[in-house]
């Protein structure tokens, strides 16, 4: 079977609707992109056209797809699929993402097709492609020496009936009726790409050909392309995100941004600077909002951004998931991150009754995973092995304290069946007295995760501190996604983990030294814990459940911006005056 019935288009993955019902992917091989995204969305019902029986086959085994035809595209009928017929005057299409890979490039009949299919699609629903470009430069040199050799620059896998520019790509979504709202380019091998351009500048200017639309075109390896099906079009809103703390960013700001920017007419900007010229450089129609994650910066700068930012005409929400009064500098301003924005986003009813002290417009945004892991394989009783403690977080000595002489004890006791596996924190590390240890300092939120996928158990301990109380219970939905099983404190997890079934509270340190050990000791016991709290997390705490909350909530404030921006005149006076 060729290689590429098991890869898929990653671009691809991170534009498919997160909550999307149903899902049509035509050339949908053996099924690697549906099994990525039901890590996202284990509930959607994915369906699939693909020629070869043998990657069809692949593709219908357990957690991939739901149903697959075998055959041509041009000729398949919604039935086959268990689709409604949209021909039929007492039916509605129902699909809500259209999916091709590389696949239109080898039809006989793409436009045929693409107009076919997409009538399966629901009003509002999209359709996604990726299609290789055959203006890519290496194919152009190749062409100019004489070689048709595709395989040899890794562009195109198969044999290839139709070949598309960018123009033939709008022109092709077009003659199909949609809607094309954004037309990405693929960066392929770049190797020799300057001296092409060098050497065929001379040539375009005998041409009068754009020199960077040129450079566009031949520098993409594909082009993957987003459209609607729609009679009306989309509200354009855009969504910038200034970070102030690169911690805890993926989950507030980065893996929501992402989800938000699937919705067509959203666009989302993240950075951790901002140029004022470009506040000013949005598209036409485009309703704007500016989100502050976390940003502490002195009141004079703070000042004259929120002016230009008011002058722009932005939505500005604070984003805060701490408590406030741990900051001095909030103290010293008297809160003037909080007070001077139009509202104001949060991930637990306990900061946001904080934070009404300072703003009375307060969302509540509680925090949820991206994505599952693969569920992890019952272990071969026989085998044998070590269990793995996980200790991740910075800043937490007067949590573990209390319960370390307990960890080092039990640690003794197990010897080498027990290894504790410790991120950030190099204090609770160095303080182990266990030789089985491994340490890893700030590290990406992919390698954290991937760490604690690795792990059997998951330590999440919190002192009953007014700090603590306004955090949230984040590490032990990571730990469950993660299909770690968690041993907590009942400070902030209490409220989330069922004890004995979806995990483990302690209230002393000689409790959390007989809970951990029946953790190390009763593997099934163990596992059946972490299983139910996989189950938990994929049935309530998925952000593709929750991403739309804050759209709605963006959209809710900026429908009473008129009337949030005199509340802000009157609360932060000094913005009033130039």
């Amino acid at each position: 079977m060729p290689a590429m019935t098991h890869r898929f288009h990653h671009d691809l993955l991170g534009l498919i609707p997160p909550d999307a019902r149903i899902i049509l992917e035509v050339g949908c091989g053996a099924g690697a992109l549906a099994d990525a995204y039901r890590r996202i969305n284990p509930d959607v019902r994915y369906l699939g056209i693909e020629t070869s029986a043998e990657a069809a086959r692949l593709a219908e085994s357990p957690g991939r797809l739901d149903r697959v035809v075998i055959g041509d595209a041009a000729v398949v009928e919604p039935g086959a699929l268990g689709l409604p017929d949209p021909r039929a005057e007492d039916q509605q299409p129902t699909v809500d993402c259209l999916v091709f890979g590389d696949v239109l490039a080898q039809m006989v009949d793409p436009w045929g097709v693409l107009a076919r299919l997409s009538r399966w699609v629901r009003d509002g629903g999209q359709v996604l492609a990726c299609i290789p470009n055959v203006q890519h430069f290496s194919v152009l040199v190749d062409l100019l020496r004489g070689r048709w050799d595709y395989q040899e620059q890794g562009l195109l896998d198969r044999a290839h009936l139709r070949f598309f520019t960018l123009a033939s790509v709008r022109d092709l979504f077009h003659r199909s009726g949609l809607e094309l709202f954004e037309i990405v380019p693929g960066w392929g091998p770049d190797s020799g790409f300057d001296r092409f351009q060098q050497v065929m500048a001379p040539v375009l200017r005998d041409l009068g050909i754009d020199p960077a639309a040129f450079a566009l075109q031949t520098r993409a390896a594909h082009y993957v392309v987003r459209s609607l099906r729609a009679t009306v079009p989309p509200r354009r809103m855009v969504i910038w995100s200034l970070l102030g703390s690169a911690i805890a960013s993926e989950v507030r700001i980065g893996e929501p941004g992402a989800f938000l920017a699937t919705i067509p007419g959203v666009r989302v900007v993240t950075g951790t600077g901002v140029q004022f010229d470009d506040l000013g450089r949005t598209w036409p129609g485009e309703d704007k909002v500016f989100l502050q994650q976390r940003v502490i910066i002195p009141r004079s700068d703070h000042l004259r951004l929120q002016r230009a930012l008011l002058a722009h005409g932005y939505l500005i929400v604070g984003e805060f998931d701490d408590d406030p009064d741990h900051f001095a500098e909030l103290g010293r301003t008297e809160a003037f991150a909080l007070r001077a924005c139009h509202c104001l986003q949060t991930t637990t009813e306990v900061m946001a009754d904080s934070l009404r002290a300072h703003n009375p417009h307060v969302m509540v945004f509680p925090n949820q995973v991206a994505t599952l892991s693969p569920p992890r394989a019952d272990p071969d009783p026989s085998a044998a092995g070590s269990v793995t403690l996980f200790f991740g977080a910075l800043n937490r000595e007067a949590d573990w304290a209390p319960i370390l002489p307990a960890l080092n004890r039990l640690l003794a006791v197990h010897g080498n069946a027990v290894r504790v596996q410790v991120v950030y924190d190099r204090s609770f590390f160095d303080a182990l007295t266990t030789p089985h240890k491994a340490f890893e300092p700030l590290c990406s939120y992919d390698r954290y995760r991937s760490l604690l996928g690795a792990a059997d158990i998951a330590l999440l301990p919190l002192e009953p501190t007014r700090f603590n109380a306004h955090k949230s219970d984040l590490k032990f939905i990571e730990s469950a996604a993660q299909g770690a099983a968690a041993l907590a404190s009942p400070t902030v997890y209490a409220r989330t983990i069922r004890h004995g079934e979806t995990g483990l509270i302690y209230h002393s340190p000689d409790e959390f030294s007989a809970l951990l050990d029946r953790l190390i000791r009763d593997a099934p016991f163990r596992r059946g814990l972490a299983q139910n709290a996989y189950r938990y997390v994929a049935g309530h705490r998925l952000l593709a459940r929750h991403y739309r909350a804050r759209y709605d909530g963006y959209r809710a404030m900026l429908d009473r911006r008129d009337q949030l921006d005199a509340e802000l005149r009157r609360r932060v006076p000094e913005l009033s005056v130039p």
